[in-house]
């Protein structure tokens, strides 16, 4: 059964997905990003336990939700970070691969939610079956015995966390055990049915508590799912009330309307100072000093509430770099300066796919390969640095790497090709000017197109 909310798109529970889609998909930009520093840095459990984390709280919100094929997607994931996380096994290269396509599907499948209202008709069974695959060869690998196969539990009983043998003490304080306490509570389950689950998680059931206890026959599974929607609520008010106190997520729209009518302000403003020039009322021109202070502020505060750090657009360029050098066989190290460098908002959202074409050919056309840099004497990895700041009341934007750089005289010979300039425009261009044709639609450097450049887009 495919999940859907509502007739056609979202119903009554509009906000709270509209709240899930937009806290997942701020998880899964997070995640693309520790991915692949956890790449770097296998042994940093705090990474690691993040991206569990943000996998498990997808997983067990659209559990809730009812959208069966992103809740069964995800709990492969999540059995795989699960066993990263105890330590059975160490994360590599093809593991990062799967993992980060199982981010892919899962953006793909809330895109899907928030156009339709459902999950949409994606084929993920070979991404199943791929992360199950990885799981069951690295487990082989480490000697590990096949565990018991887990009892099935309602769907709404995956949102319950799994801890692992070793950090069980830790997490259960904070995850565990109050679910027990709800059940105990309510009357539906005794004390010491709940503490004989915990101990066999202590001794290693990978188990979740509502599955122990259902499977004891301590618990009826519409006992535990609705103890488990009462603790979702819970936690979701007591979240949404802490950042509540910090900042409010407010309407793109909304603000432009409100900047269109600070600009109606500013003008009325300048029509009353310019009609009160005339007058020498001391009060008439003490308001209209204090109109044209309260507007300048007003002006300045809304503007900056349209201000956005370029970090924003910037994270999802580790990602980026991470697959396009990967699939040309690249060693290529991404550093970011000025990430709190703010600018509009609406010129954040014009840039990113400009500077998302100029990083991918940085590392396309730009930086060789390893062979090439040997040969040139320069080091095996190369370095593609991004840089914001201001300077003379505008926000520079570099994008450098220590590539060869580009070849004047076949930038010249491809303008020509393809008559975008003629013999005597280009004898009377500098370097410069040359370098600058590069800009224009359908100039490509490239020997052949490939998915990643040779259209000159």
């Amino acid at each position: 059964m495919q999940g859907r909310i509502g007739g056609g798109g979202m119903g009554e529970n509009d906000d709270i997905i509209k709240d899930f889609l937009v806290e997942s998909a701020e998880n899964l930009d997070q995640m693309d990003r520790d991915f692949i520093t956890l790449e770097e840095d296998p042994s940093n459990k705090e990474v690691l336990a993040r991206i569990f984390r943000a996998i498990h709280t997808i997983k067990g919100t659209c559990g809730f939700f009812g959208f069966s094929k992103l809740e069964s997607t995800t709990h492969v994931g999540e059995n795989l970070l699960s066993k990263l996380r105890e330590g059975v096994f160490s994360i590599d290269t093809e593991i990062t691969n799967e993992l980060l396509r199982l981010v892919d599907a899962v953006r793909e499948m809330l895109a899907n939610i928030e156009k339709s209202g459902t999950e949409g008709d994606g084929d993920y069974s070979a991404l199943v079956e791929a992360l199950k695959r990885l799981q069951a060869s690295r487990e082989a690998s480490a000697g590990v015995k096949d565990s018991p196969a887990p009892v099935a539990a309602p769907a709404a009983a995956v949102s319950i966390p799994v801890p692992s043998a070793t950090d069980a003490a830790s997490e259960q304080s904070i995850a565990e055990i109050p679910l027990g306490e709800a059940l105990v509570r309510d009357g539906k389950v005794s004390q010491e049915a709940v503490e004989e689950a915990l101990e066999r998680q202590r001794d290693g059931d990978p188990r979740h508590i509502g599955e122990l206890l259902i499977e004891g026959g301590h618990a009826k599974p519409n006992d535990v799912v609705d103890a488990l929607k009462k603790k979702n609520m819970e936690q979701s008010q007591a979240k949404t009330a802490a950042v509540a106190d910090s900042s409010i997520r407010v309407d793109v729209g909304l603000l432009d309307r409100l900047m269109n009518m600070v600009g109606e302000l500013v003008l009325a403003r300048n029509q009353t100072i310019q009609f009160g020039a005339g007058i020498e009322d001391v009060n008439f021109q003490a308001a209209t000093q204090r109109l044209s202070l309260i507007t300048t502020e007003l002006q300045e505060g809304v503007m900056k509430t349209r201000m956005q750090p370029i970090g924003h657009v910037w994270s999802k360029f580790p990602r980026v770099v991470r697959d396009v050098s990967a699939s040309l066989g690249k060693s290529v190290r991404l550093e970011m300066e000025g990430q709190d460098t703010e600018l509009d908002k609406t010129v954040l959202e014009a840039i990113k796919d400009p500077l998302t074409h100029i990083v991918r050919n940085s590392v396309d056309h730009g930086i060789e390969t390893a062979a090439e840099r040997r040969a040139a004497g320069k080091p095996e990895e190369g370095l593609l640095l991004l840089r914001a700041f201001h300077e003379g009341g505008q926000v520079i934007i570099e994008i450098i790497d220590d590539g060869k750089g580009i070849n004047t005289e076949r930038v010249r010979q491809k303008a020509l090709e393809r008559g975008l300039v003629t013999e005597q425009q280009l004898s009377q261009m500098s370097d410069r000017e040359i370098l600058n044709l590069i800009f224009l639609p359908g100039l490509s450097t490239a020997e052949k197109i490939t998915n990643v450049s040779g259209r000159g887009v």
